[in-house]
């Protein structure tokens, strides 16, 4: 499913098309179902919410898809009719999923799915939303008791899951891209980073370099918003990556991190630097 980020003439286009075929709907909605033009303005509306808008208005990459689940905020104990609902934005499929797996054919399905069942717990939790086990089933067609041995497993090797039952229990930066951090910060190396949270070398080499330019526009005096905007991350998992530069900064071990940390912070922001400069962003701006 696209969406479309208004800063380009294509996606203003696209845009323009929606709205008519959103006008176009009210007028059938009126005409053939007999609603009120309030109706049919809301039920346009909602349908625009749906399936045209993004939270963040960035296109969706394939293997990502819209999803409603839980608010965050809704109390343990809520029946599911009574909850506010939010839309979140999900990684179902990514190629990282196949990297550095099992040889044995029933892990390598078990370890996949771990790594989706992380990965879209974190995203939902990062835009205000908590995933049940239920959710989880679905979106990895398994069975509930599935989903509750793997949440029992990675629980074992100390990596808790924010799902709607269990969220109330955990703190910000007990996640497994927190753990990996963290093992990170106390001297783990991202190899051994990666077998201890059982994903990709991949992954959790991203997971670092965003912390470490979180890290350094930290120390620089960037507020959260900033931060989000620049890196491209949500507000709640810069939050989580400050957190952990407060706990870990007058820690031993971090002085030995602050270089690899100012020497990446430094490079990406020499990197937005240039790109703000370059000619093409030069007409951007421009031509606003």
């Amino acid at each position: 499913m696209s969406h479309f980020s208004t800063s380009t003439a294509e996606a203003q286009t696209a845009r323009l098309k929606i709205k008519t075929q959103l006008q176009q709907l009210m007028i059938e909605a009126e005409r053939g179902a007999g609603l009120t033009p309030w109706e049919a303005s809301i039920l346009a509306r909602l349908v625009d919410e749906i399936f045209f808008q993004s939270a963040d208005a960035e296109t969706y990459r394939s293997g990502q898809l819209k999803y409603s689940c839980v608010k965050a905020t809704e109390p343990a104990g809520k029946t599911l009719a009574q909850c506010e609902m939010v839309t979140v934005r999900l990684t179902l499929f990514d190629p990282e999923d196949h990297e550095e797996l099992p040889t044995k054919s029933c892990q390598r399905a078990t370890d996949m799915r771990r790594r989706r069942l992380l990965r879209m717990c974190d995203e939902a939790r990062e835009q205000d939303g908590l995933l049940s086990q239920e959710d989880l089933g679905e979106l990895l067609t398994c069975d509930v008791r599935t989903v509750r041995r793997d949440i029992a497993a990675l629980k074992r090797a100390g990596i808790v899951v924010a799902t709607r039952g269990t969220v109330k229990d955990i703190g910000p930066g007990v996640t497994h891209k927190a753990l990996a951090i963290r093992l990170w910060l106390e001297g783990k190396e991202p190899t051994e980073v990666a077998m201890r949270i059982h994903h990709s070398l991949k992954a959790v080499e991203a997971y670092l370099e965003k912390f470490k330019r979180i890290a350094y526009l930290t120390e620089k005096g960037f507020t959260i918003h900033e931060m989000a905007r620049v890196v491209g991350i949500s507000t709640a998992a810069v939050q989580t990556f400050k957190d952990l530069h407060a706990e870990y900064g007058n820690k031993a071990f971090y002085t030995y991190r602050q270089e690899e940390i100012n020497i990446c912070g430094h490079q990406f922001w020499q990197a937005e630097d240039e790109k703000k400069s370059s000619p093409s962003s030069r007409k951007s701006v421009a031509g606003k």
